[in-house]
């Protein structure tokens, strides 16, 4: 049977799908949470618009309290189901295409959301539609769990197995990450730190929106003086704009941003608006800060780890704040197996004299890479592709955490540029249907697994 002759109708389709999807800004909104819309409005409306989609086609569809979507089909005690997710983080940095307009542009299509993870799920989508008018749904079930609340913490998973009690797949994979498989993911946690400061010369400063992102921008205020314009352009490292108005000087340092997982990947603004402060006032304490977290897999702050599987530790400044003489740092802590984050906070304290909390930890993920599950989606992706890449870890978290027997899978091809949570975010169209391919061909091998 060919895959790629089944989702061929549904190539067309698939892209027009997307860019409607895409043009749907479902960045988390706290001021348009409600009881029946925990995430929003914007992230309520792509939840229903996947939803409506469902209807349309002959699914069935659970709203599951404004958590998720679930779109179900066939009979059978098998349950495949595939993971994917509506919200996407803010469209921060500058753009060349509109952030939410699905934009296709030399066979790429733009905005926010197309690789991470719309794209990915529309590609899942229409592999389950397609089986489904193919009469290839037999003997089992297949379920597309859509969530809301993937990038700040996957609450909607908690809800919808913890809460809901809905049943654990028989086999599952998330589009959220990279191709061939991935077996294994590093911790996450984030880091607060609090230095206390001294320099009434900074009236405010703030950077950043989410943890999980390199910090793009940050945002200060400084008395007035002159010579930090001559001190700004002769420093090649600094790129910020200044408006001054006599008494007050008003300063945007600008970065770019990347995924919280590769943050050498990104330039971040927060450490250098630190360090360009820290050398303009001849205030040591910011400059060894700056340059301390500038080293991303912790070995200037004595954080640093290493594991056989998920490799080396990582350590990204996401957000930034002085209030009341109190730096303010948040950082996006991801660490490989066998490592104990509160051990990792005692060595940090031997460093810094800084006050650290952490959140809730999301533990490591390892799973076996000859199990039945992870086989056969390899094969899948080699026999779509040809291409032998081999399996590997990641550190990025995805829904595989969150629900069992389940793995990343895809969408991003081993030669992809990834711009997952970067400015000009997009995907190529014939790597969306190359995923739905392999995707098809996935769902069916595992629906008639013994």
């Amino acid at each position: 049977m060919s895959y790629s002759h089944l989702m061929r109708k549904y190539k067309l389709e698939t892209r027009v799908a997307l860019q409607d999807f895409i043009k749907i800004d479902s960045t988390y909104d706290a001021s348009t949470v409600t009881e029946d819309k925990p995430f929003g409005e914007g992230v309520d409306q792509a939840l229903k618009y996947i939803g409506r989609l469902g209807e349309r086609f002959g699914f069935d569809v659970d709203y599951c309290n404004g958590y998720c979507t679930e779109i179900s089909y066939g009979t059978g005690d098998r349950m495949i189901a595939i993971f994917a997710h509506a919200d996407v983080v803010p469209a921060t940095g500058e753009w060349k295409y509109e952030k939410f307009g699905g934009t296709i542009d030399k066979n790429r299509i733009y905005g926010r959301g197309t690789s991470d993870d719309k794209g990915p799920l529309m590609a899942a989508f229409y592999a389950i539609k397609a089986l489904k008018d193919a009469n290839k749904i037999k003997n089992y079930r297949v379920k597309l769990v859509v969530g809301g609340d993937e990038e700040r913490g996957s609450s909607c998973l908690d809800y919808y197995f913890n809460h809901l009690k809905k049943e654990a797949p028989t086999y599952g994979f998330t589009p959220d990450a990279e191709f061939p498989v991935i077996y294994g993911e590093k911790g996450i946690t984030n880091l607060f730190f609090e230095f206390p400061v001294t320099l009434p010369q900074i009236k405010s400063l703030k950077g950043g929106i989410v943890l999980n992102a390199v910090c793009d921008k940050c945002e200060v205020e400084i008395e007035s003086n002159k010579d930090f314009i001559d001190f700004a352009t002769s420093r090649k490292y600094i790129n910020c704009d200044i408006v001054d108005n006599g008494k007050i000087m008003k300063l945007t340092f600008k970065g770019k941003t990347a995924h919280g997982s590769t943050p050498e990947k990104g330039i971040n603004a927060a450490l250098m608006a630190l360090k360009a402060l820290g050398q303009f006032y001849e205030y040591a304490k910011l400059v060894d800060i700056a340059d301390n977290f500038s080293v991303y897999n912790g070995k200037a702050i004595n954080g640093y780890s290493k594991g056989k599987y998920l490799g080396e530790s990582t350590f990204n400044v996401g957000t930034i704040s002085i209030e009341d003489n109190v730096l303010k740092l948040g950082v996006n802590y991801r660490f490989p197996e066998d490592v104990s984050v509160e051990n990792t906070i005692s060595r940090i304290n031997e460093v810094f004299n800084a006050k650290i909390t952490h959140d809730e930890i999301s533990p490591y993920l390892l799973l076996n890479p000859q199990s039945k599950l992870i086989q056969t989606l390899m094969k899948a992706y080699y026999r779509e592709t040809g291409d032998k890449t081999p399996i590997f870890t990641i550190g990025g978290g995805t829904y595989a955490k969150h629900a069992k027997n389940t793995v990343a899978f895809g969408a991003m091809f081993p030669y992809s540029v990834d711009t997952m949570h970067q400015p000009d975010e997009y995907m190529n169209l014939d790597d969306l249907f190359k995923a739905s391919v392999i995707y098809c061909r996935a769902i069916d091998t595992l629906g008639k697994l013994k």
